[in-house]
């Protein structure tokens, strides 16, 4: 065997190596050589960890364009208010002594 069939040897062994690698890592794991190829999903995954806000999905986009935002608060009118009176626990808060007054 020439030293050129044994670099083509080694090489192929090499690569069949790294082909099986790549078909052990779990889904979305990259492998030390591919580190630094998906800047993009990088940059989301660092910017989570600062805690930054993600981008959102086109379906949270168009239910923020969609959405009217918080209703107006209609109050009624005065002559029509009415003192509601208190809840039965709220009474016990409400006239609860005060041991600091004295």
């Amino acid at each position: 065997m020439t030293a050129d069939e044994q670099e083509r040897s080694i090489e192929s062994e090499s690569e069949s190596e790294s082909e099986k690698s790549r078909e052990r890592l779990p889904l979305g794991e990259l492998r030390p050589d591919d580190r630094g190829q998906d800047e993009v999903r990088e940059e989301l995954e660092e910017s989570i960890g600062r805690g930054q806000a993600r981008p959102l999905t086109r379906e949270e986009r168009e239910a923020a364009e969609r959405d009217k935002g918080p209703a107006k608060t209609v109050y009624a009118p005065a002559s029509e208010r009415v003192p509601k009176p208190p809840l039965p626990e709220d009474e016990k808060l409400i006239n609860q002594p005060r041991e600091d007054a004295g």
